[in-house]
């Protein structure tokens, strides 16, 4: 489930894009970089650079949370309503997609253990064993707890080792809530703080009551030793039946000294980032496998041991103890606006995509503004009064809605509508969000709010849109690039992919009259559990660590200029064109039986015989007859390759049959002797609401993005497509209809640069990225400036290789280093390094600062 995730989101929102290419001649030849500070270009706003948190990777759970207990309320193996388990799954109900119309059972992973994250150890007399019950629960909203029979005492441990240890400091004081009851409990109970080498790190008896009710306590335990990877251990010396509703261990110690509070490592690593805004709470969680579990953030509040959770999309149980009071708390601490993402009726899209009956869709809406109303209500409403109950009477800093997570298509344009005009009525002042692509911008109802666009590819992918957003429209819509990272053909998240997306980070701040706000995801991940391949922070109970890309966001918010000013190089951002390449065609798809009838190639205003060419099965089940090319798989990628055209003029014709609506099918133009470049039409993708055109590399489909429009490819019908080919620029027709061209530009660019004032401080903010093993080394000449403070800043992220990455052994390998630079003037050369990142903060004096 994970990986198709993870595939469908690289081809999820395609958008055009402006290819650019490296300089092509000599690298050692001298560049201009000339900076016009008079020229002043677009505002870079304040809310440019955020952070997304999603419930993925154990960020939150064994993460930023700090709760050391796993399973604390014994509420993991709950699931969700109209779910069942089978053969190790857990299944949920079969429903109807809003986009493909087809009814699917969604199967998701399941850990069918009998207590998750508790178990018992006995001594060799004792005789002892523990159930789940929900008898006579403390909280009907987490019914569940714990049945503790023992028959024989002698030695009984209850352990909980917590999410893959819990990391226990010497000196520190823990809190231990329990909640217990019992009838006939005969001995002691004693908590226990046990190193990995069972090492007695605390101790503490615990009171236990015998007349059948709920005892609540917390105790201290004052640790005297260390260990990174301790356990909780509660031990029985008695008989005696015990049921234990709730056990929660916390560090005194919390971010900010909160109740309920969050690891400070963590938090401290997110509040360095300086972020303009949080998102919260996510992602593919907010609209659930399907509705049934589905992110509910009132189940978030009140008290931790009556959180119910939640088994959420990435496929364990959320305990609810990250809640919204906390996320918006968390937000006032850091000094950062609050985004909250709401839930339209809608199941995530790249799971059930199940839709909320029209009669339930004004539950939605209501849920939504309650969910606004406990932000910034009054404390005479009904929902500001309760956050004010919770502790918090005043209102919080949420300035951001975001109306579902990741959707697209007709159902969402009309539930989105609904729910802007009362968001909008009730609420005018706060800023909405909306799913919408690019080239429906114009959608959104006026140019105040702001459309989130998704993208995750490879390096070359970030680096050929460096110039994305300069061509975009500044009609409708201004942007938030609410997910991105550069997750293909990088490791684990090495330098590679740090200064891709610095490159990119460049064209957006750049275009920051369009683009209003970004934030790289997801944000964290526990070493343990690796829901997403490259993450922007690892961590484990005692260790955190920022990867390249960390530091490349660190860097540019706290280097964002005010406004930018003109920059031009003759080797950075600048276009280069090719043409149309000869070689070879293709056919292909993604887990799709596909059948082609009649092709055609015309060249020289001659028909070329098809059976003729060579042709070659690449990947999948290909079946070619006399008058017909047939894919029988559904698995996988699929891939035919038929060369001998080696010309770049001349038309394909076919008629095209798709069975179903997983993925688009492709056609492929240009195709190198290899087969492993080219270009590539994936018709009918995103659903078959798209046709899109890409460039195709390393024989891979999640090659650069060039183009796309909204078109709608039904299954089971046939087709009519013609591609025509010149040396200038490829077209795809369907049916008769013109659908969209490819005009190559170039290849990648060896370096991206941007520039900017800070009125703050008064000075030039120049920033570089040299993608190249060897130095970059520009004449820079500023114009327009009276004076020029010769000792300035540099402030340098490098590494020795591409491929170096950040690691627990070692953390700060690739780590920013700032410098004394003395040698600024007008006209100057600077020395920038291989594999880097840079920024040159500039004292600059001028009639305008």
């Amino acid at each position: 489930m994970k990986i198709i995730y993870i595939i469908v989101c690289v081809i999820y929102m395609l958008y055009p894009i402006s290819i650019m290419s490296q300089n092509g001649g000599d690298l050692n030849k001298t560049d201009v970089v000339s900076i016009d500070i008079q020229k002043k270009g677009a505002a870079v706003a304040s809310s440019m650079y955020g952070v997304f948190f999603e419930e993925i990777n154990h960020a939150g759970d064994g993460g930023l949370y700090a709760e050391l207990v796993r399973n604390r309320s014994f509420e993991d193996m709950e699931l969700p309503p109209k779910y069942m388990t089978k053969e190790g799954k857990l299944i949920a109900k079969p429903v109807k997609h809003h986009l493909t119309g087809k009814t699917d059972t969604m199967a998701l992973e399941w850990d069918d253990k009998a207590v998750p994250g508790w178990h018992l150890a006995t001594g060799v007399s004792a005789l002892a064993k523990i159930s789940l019950t929900q008898e006579a629960p403390k909280f009907s909203s987490a019914p569940t707890n714990l049945k503790v029979e023992i028959q024989k005492g002698d030695s009984v441990r209850l352990i909980n080792e917590g999410y893959w240890g819990m990391s226990i400091k010497a000196e520190e004081l823990y809190m231990l809530r329990t909640i217990m009851r019992s009838t006939n409990y005969t001995g002691k109970i004693v908590a226990k703080l046990l190193s990995c080498q069972n090492k007695e790190l605390a101790a503490k008896e615990l009171e236990i009551s015998r007349d059948n009710t709920w005892k609540d306590q917390t105790s201290l335990l004052c640790a005297h030793g260390t260990d990174k990877a301790a356990r909780l251990v509660l031990e029985f010396n008695g008989v005696g039946t015990v049921w234990l509703d709730y056990v929660s261990l916390f560090p005194q110690k919390t971010f900010k000294q909160r109740s309920n509070g969050f690891r400070i490592d963590l938090a401290e690593m997110i509040s360095d980032l300086k972020p303009a805004f949080v998102r919260w709470p996510g992602g593919a969680i907010v609209g659930g496998v399907t509705l049934e579990n589905r992110f509910d953030w009132k189940k978030t509040l009140g008290d931790p041991a009556a959180r119910p959770g939640e088994y959420l999309t990435w496929g364990y149980r959320c305990t609810y103890g990250m809640g919204y009071y906390e996320m918006l708390q968390f937000c006032e601490d850091i000094g950062a606006k609050a985004m909250f993402v709401c839930n339209v009726g809608l199941a995530d899209i790249f799971q059930s995509g199940e839709a909320c009956p029209d009669d339930s869709i004004d539950f939605f809406i209501d849920d939504c503004l309650n969910a606004i109303e406990y932000a910034l209500g009054g404390i005479d409403t009904e929902w500001g009064s309760r956050r004010a109950a919770d502790g918090h009477p005043a209102p919080f800093p949420l300035a951001y809605v975001e109306v579902g997570n990741e959707h697209w298509g007709k159902e969402y344009d009309r539930r989105y509508d609904m729910f802007y005009k009362a968001i909008k009525k009730k609420y005018p002042n706060l800023t909405i969000i909306s799913n919408h692509a690019l080239w429906e911008k114009e959608k959104v109802h006026d140019d105040t709010g702001l459309i989130d666009p998704h993208w995750y590819g490879e390096p070359e992918f970030f680096w050929y849109n460096v110039n994305l957003f300069d061509s975009i429209s500044r009609n409708g819509s201004k942007i938030y690039v609410g997910e991105y990272a550069c997750i293909f053909k990088v490791g684990n998240g090495n330098m590679e992919a740090a200064l891709a997306e610095a490159a990119f980070m460049c064209g957006m701040e750049r275009n920051g009259d369009l683009v209003k706000m970004t934030s790289y995801a997801p944000l964290l991940q526990n070493r343990h559990d690796k829901d997403w391949q490259v993450n922007m922070i690892w961590f484990d109970s005692d260790e955190v660590v920022g990867r390249s890309s960390y530091y490349v966001q660190k860097l540019f918010a706290e280097n964002r200029p005010t406004y930018n000013v003109n920059v031009k190089s003759s080797s950075a951002n600048e276009p280069q064109g090719l043409g149309v390449q000869k070689g070879g065609i293709g056919f292909g798809s993604q887990k799709s039986y596909l059948k082609f009838k009649d092709l055609k190639v015309i060249a020289n205003g001659k028909n070329i015989d098809f059976a003729s060419l060579h042709q070659k099965v690449v990947k999948g089940e290909w079946d070619a007859k006399k008058d017909m090319l047939v894919q029988n798989s559904n698995i996988g990628e699929s891939f035919y390759w038929v060369d001998g055209i080696n010309c770049n003029d001349y038309t394909l014709e076919c008629k095209m049959y798709k069975s179903g609506l997983k993925e688009g099918f492709f056609i492929y133009h240009s195709l190198s002797d290899d087969a492993k470049t080219g270009v590539l039409y994936n018709i009918g993708c995103w659903t078959g609401q798209a046709v899109a055109v890409k460039e195709y590399m390393d024989g891979s489909n999640a090659g650069a993005l060039a183009h796309a429009v909204e078109y709608s490819i039904e299954p089971q019908k046939w087709y009519n497509l013609k591609l025509v080919v010149t040396p200038q620029k490829s077209t795809l027709y369907i049916d008769g209809k013109q659908i969209l061209s490819y005009v190559p530009k170039g290849v990648m660019p060896n370096y991206a640069i941007t520039s900017g004032i800070d009125e703050k401080t008064k000075e030039l903010v120049l920033k570089v990225v040299n993608r190249m093993p060897v130095p970059y080394s520009p004449e820079i000449r500023i114009e327009g400036a009276r004076n020029i403070a010769k000792v300035g800043k540099s402030i340098s992220l490098c590494a020795k290789s591409e491929k170096e990455e950040n690691s627990f052994k070692h953390p700060h390998k690739i780590y920013p280093i700032e410098k004394e630079f003395e040698g600024f003037s007008k006209c100057f050369r600077y020395n920038f390094a291989p594999y880097s990142y840079t920024i040159l903060r500039i004292k600059v004096d001028n009639d305008t600062l």
